[in-house]
């Protein structure tokens, strides 16, 4: 089946790739600065200058740049104070509250990079879409997320076989003692997956926990021993195995 992964991006991007580009695993796909807003509490100043002047301020200032100093407003009166911007960044608002915000481009760049070999199907100002050949195997979701594992596909159970060569995979595992769990995250396994029956109130871990069907867990074992990019949304039940 075809599948299509979306990867959300935020703030001031430079794409590096576009529709109909095949890519490979780990490929940069786009860099980006991401976005931050700050709020600053201005409120006993612009609690005396009225509704009308707040209004007036903001369209004043409304998608502009303001540099840290400049002068913002005075607050009135025979011995007014002046109201300077605390940072420089686009001008956001200044909500109900007399909180000023301000939004600004982060300096520390962050590279995208494509987590399987994939065909970019679409690139827009927010996201990334990805399509990839993938089989699909049906289970529940015992704790919530979404993470991709590259690895062996293989079962651990024994406390000895958790290391850092696990690091960055997924765990299929039918030991479900806490110990047990607690070490698989602190090694880095990405996510679980088992076919035990699971009693929620025992998982003390926060890491994407799927338990699959028989049926599936039987026919992802067909797979043991072999390398793989795999996908666990446990959000809505499902493991993706991609295809090369």
């Amino acid at each position: 089946m075809k599948t299509k992964w979306i990867i959300k991006v935020s703030g001031e991007v430079n794409f590096l790739v576009k529709q109909g580009d095949l890519v490979i695993k780990d490929q940069i796909l786009a860099r980006l600065k991401s976005k931050l807003i700050e709020s600053f509490n201005f409120s006993d100043f612009f609690g005396k200058l009225g509704q009308e002047k707040l209004i007036e301020l903001n369209e004043k200032f409304k998608h502009t740049w303001v540099n840290s100093g400049e002068l913002l407003c005075l607050t009135g009166g025979i011995f007014p104070n002046k109201i300077c911007f605390p940072m420089s960044g686009n001008f956001l608002e200044i909500d109900e509250f007399g909180n000023l915000k301000i939004e600004k481009i982060e300096d520390k760049e962050k590279e995208i990079k494509s987590p399987v070999d994939s065909k970019v199907v679409k690139t827009e100002d927010d996201k990334i879409v990805l399509e990839f050949e993938a089989q699909e195997f049906i289970g529940e979701g015992v704790v919530e997320g979404k993470s991709w594992g590259n690895g062996v596909v293989k079962i651990v159970n024994e406390m000895k076989d958790l290391n850092s060569s696990l690091e960055g995979s997924i765990l299929f595992t039918d030991n479900l003692s806490k110990s047990f769990l607690l070490k698989a995250e602190v090694v880095g396994i990405n996510a679980v997956v088992t076919n035990k029956s699971v009693d929620i109130d025992d998982i003390r871990i926060e890491l994407p926990f799927l338990k699959l069907d028989d049926v599936s867990w039987e026919e992802l074992m067909k797979h043991k021993g072999e390398e793989k990019s795999i996908l666990v949304n446990s959000r809505v039940g499902r493991l993706l195995m991609v295809l090369e």
